[in-house]
């Protein structure tokens, strides 16, 4: 008779989780390069300064020292609250971005 093991079901859930990260990852940078973009356009077309920059920067540098928290969150046992704070910081990020290429463009 075989024992259950719930060791698959962690490592399952570890290459899952590294997955989603991943994929959420690619999103949020996918949304930064488009933001980099927008705001050159605004630079050279209200000449405002370089500065402009700085926001999306701090995304671009924050976001992936949070999913390394939440890895560590996950990897704690956390499990859920981790997942659920990787994709509110993610959707978060998101709006964030969106809202100030809104706001320098128009």
């Amino acid at each position: 008779m075989e024992y259950y093991n719930d060791k698959k079901n962690q490592a399952a859930a570890k290459i899952f989780f590294m997955l989603a990260q991943m994929i959420v990852l690619a999103m949020v940078y996918i949304l930064v390069y488009t933001s980099f973009v927008a705001v050159q356009f605004a630079i050279k077309e209200y000449a405002l300064s370089p500065l402009m920059y700085f926001p999306v920067a701090v995304a671009l540098v924050v976001f992936p020292i949070l999913l390394y928290k939440y890895r560590q969150m996950f990897n704690a046992g956390r499990m859920l609250a981790a997942f659920t704070w990787m994709m509110a910081t993610a959707s978060l990020i998101i709006v964030l971005l969106y809202v100030y290429v809104a706001q320098i463009t128009g």
